[in-house]
């Protein structure tokens, strides 16, 4: 029969002598709590001597029924916990659930263990969950493993048409984008999973995994990915508040002794996880706070600022006057300067510095040009390759990009009829509201040069010296920007890094003197240590500075490569080294290169290295290499599932010594990626990189050289 809290007017809770004097000063005060909760929480209660538990004799590991006849489990160490704590016999009964749970229902039993449902609260009160069934994930041998929800969506779930399960399904899985297959029971999801009805099943660990063992389902098994969906804990009749509250009492008691987390760790895989989540959701509380206390001091700030808006808004009201003066006597000059532009005998331009766009042209040049201004403005130079030679036009990009202005510049000039006109062109560059603008006078000079074969001759010179001179200051102006970038990138980076150890070293110092003169000797050792460990790290930087230095470009000497093998013995030399690990390797097809096969080496080493170090705590850590075509250019491409990084700090990537993880999460000295970049620049190609946070990385570098195109700002022709 059931053994109930039964209401008296004056009773007590009668406890073995040898139970207090074991249990200790703590547990005394339970039983005390539990006798005044007893008595004034519940009206006076009587505890019976034996309480009868019944549970699941096939539920591993939380309770089942071992070789030799025995129960066994999570639940079966806990009731025996419970029943020390409280001094109660608790005699536990494993049998087929639905048998269990019919006479708990009948009243032939006082507690159960369950997951809690709504439906089952219509006929059991639950006491505090103390532990979550890990519900697992079972897929087919061979396909790929579902690491997150998101991959369920790309096929059918199998799932056992039960009350707990189908509430699983309602709470976490109610997204259209899921597809379930109700079934009878756990072995009928495992078959239509075998059996290729389902691409997933999803069910509890606890029976999942027993019928594995049984070997009728080889083609399936478990994936990594586990996740945390019911509420396990014990069940009382509804009516019996006063137990639930003692089993209550004693959880508590277990969980703030640590006996209930050594059950869980002794026990239950998935309690780990379950404390990390735990430690995660801390910490987005915490972050909540930051994010309110930031707000609240947004609210300042703004309330600051608005003040300040209205001030300024008055002042605004008393200049308004005084600025409107001042516009219509501005309109009066521009309408004065536009007319002697319109009408000026000389042919005039005005263009955008950077993109080259005509923005006006006067009468004359539409005359020179052959050509209605509406043809002509808001249309870039480089459109107009009818009208403007592509060398001339270069020239004087160049040397209006070198001096700031264009003297006198020989052009030549195709008008719309067709025939060529000789050019002189004279540029000066302005601002006009803020942005860069171009002035320029084009005179025709092909008259004079047909009467004079020494004009000719000398307008023939002064072309072909301006073009050399504007090719020969393109590519001085492309050497010294990418060295002035390469060196300012690499003195912010060293002073950065070698300013921080320098002044651990001077606080240390000041610390050591104190010491040594109040003769705190145990001090100055660990001081010391302190200095030689900050030593060490900048010794480590400056063999890095050694490393990067080590990997200037020098002569290239070009052989043909077989890419596929120079990776494959980057790899060998990783796993010599001890750095692959677990991480597995998939070569594609990769097309020969040519280049120095050392310097290569260097590159495959670096990024190989790099995925496999940023990949190593995935659960099953891969990197992939493979190549593609793009735009004409071979390009190579390194592939891993591992830490990845923000997108938004990527254009740090290829910087010396910076870093997007911390060093002490991985290891190394943040100049490898940029060895890669100069050797794959010095090769005349490009190297670039994306990726995503927890998703892994992406590196694909080119030895071949992109299509020439023009570049710097427009030139200031018509």
């Amino acid at each position: 029969m059931t053994h109930w809290f039964r209401p008296k007017h004056s009773t007590k809770i009668c406890l073995p002598a040898s139970s207090l004097r074991s249990s200790g000063l703590f547990h005394f005060a339970l039983r005390l709590l539990l006798v005044v909760t007893l008595c004034f929480g519940t009206c006076s209660a009587i505890l019976a001597d034996t309480l009868s538990y019944g549970g699941d004799r096939d539920f591993r590991p939380f309770e089942f029924i071992d070789e030799s006849g025995q129960p066994q489990g999570f639940q079966i160490e806990l009731i025996a916990e419970l029943a020390r704590v409280t001094g109660l016999e608790i005699v536990p009964r494993l049998d087929d659930w639905s048998a269990i749970e019919a006479d708990f229902q009948a009243g032939r039993l006082d507690l159960i263990a369950m997951s809690r449902t709504r439906s089952r609260e219509q006929w059991a009160a639950f006491a505090t969950a103390h532990a979550t069934p890990a519900m697992s994930i079972y897929h087919r041998r061979d396909t790929d493993a579902p690491v997150s929800l998101a991959d369920l969506a790309h096929g059918t779930i199998a799932v056992p048409d039960s009350e707990p399960m189908r509430e699983t399904r309602a709470n976490f899985f109610s997204g259209e984008q899921y597809r379930f297959l109700n079934v009878a029971d756990h072995a009928a999801a495992l078959a239509a999973l075998r059996d290729g009805a389902a691409e997933f099943a999803l069910m509890p660990r606890a029976y999942g995994d027993k019928l594995l063992a049984s070997g009728q389902y080889d083609a399936v098994v478990a994936s990594n990915f586990m996740l945390r969906l019911q509420d396990y804990g014990f069940a009382v009749a509804p009516e019996n508040e006063a137990l639930r509250e003692v089993l209550n009492a004693a959880l508590k008691s277990l969980e703030r002794s640590g006996q209930l987390d050594a059950l869980r760790m002794k026990w239950l895989s998935s309690h780990r996880a379950a404390a990390d989540q735990g430690v995660l959701e801390a910490r987005v509380v915490t972050q909540r706070m930051d994010l309110m206390l930031l707000a609240a001091g947004a609210a300042v700030v703004l309330g600051w600022l608005a003040l300040r808006l209205r001030r300024r808004a008055a002042q605004t009201a008393r200049e308004r006057s005084r600025r409107a003066e001042a516009e219509q006597a501005l309109q009066r000059a521009e309408d004065r300067l536009a007319c002697a532009f319109t009408h000026h005998p000389d042919a005039m331009l005005i263009s955008d510095y950077h993109s080259g766009r005509v923005l006006d042209v006067n009468d004359a040049l539409c005359r020179l040009a052959g050509a209605e201004a509406d043809t002509l403005v808001g249309q870039p130079i480089d459109a107009l390759p009818a009208l403007v030679d592509p060398d001339g036009l270069r020239a004087l990009r160049e040397l209006m990009r070198t001096d700031g202005e264009v003297s006198s510049t020989p052009v030549r000039l195709r008008r719309a009829d067709g025939d060529m006109r000789a050019c002189l062109v004279s540029s000066e560059e302005f601002r006009s509201d803020g942005t860069r603008e171009v002035f320029s006078i084009i005179r025709d000079v092909t008259d004079l040069l047909r009467d004079s074969d020494a004009l000719r001759a000398a307008y023939d010179a002064l072309t072909e010296s301006a073009h050399r001179q504007a090719e020969a200051l393109a590519q001085a102006r492309v050497a010294l920007a990418g060295t002035q970038d390469e060196l300012q990138t690499l003195t912010a980076s060293i002073s950065h890094d070698l300013r921080g150890p320098l002044r651990i070293i001077r606080g240390f110092s000041r610390m050591l003197r104190g010491d040594l003169q109040a003769g705190n000797f145990d001090k100055v050792l660990r001081n010391a240590e302190r200095i030689e460990n900050v030593a060490r790290r900048m010794d480590d930087i400056i063999e890095a500075l050694t490393r990067l230095a080590g990997a200037a470009p020098h002569p290239l000497e070009p052989v043909r490569i077989d890419m596929a093998a120079s990776a494959a013995r980057a790899w060998a030399l990783l796993t010599d080294m001890g750095e692959t690990g677990r991480t597995t390797l998939r070569i594609g097809d990769l097309p020969c290169a040519t280049g120095d096969e050392a310097m290569l080496a260097q590159v495959w080493q670096n990024l190989l290295g790099n995925a496999c170090k940023y990949s190593a705590k995935a659960a099953d850590p891969r990197v992939a290499i493979d190549a593609f075509v793009e735009d004409g250019r071979q390009w190579y491409r390194v592939t891993d599932n591992g830490a990845g990084f923000d997108m938004a700090y990527a254009r740090h990537l290829f910087e010396p010594f910076r870093r997007l993880h911390l060093a002490s999460e991985y290891a190394g000295s943040g100049v490898g990626l940029s060895i890669v970049q100069r050797i794959v620049r010095h090769h005349g190609g490009e190297i670039r990189a994306r990726g995503s946070v927890g998703v892994g990385a992406v590196f694909e570098f080119t030895l071949e050289q992109p299509a020439i195109e023009t570049g710097g700002p427009a030139a200031p022709t018509g």
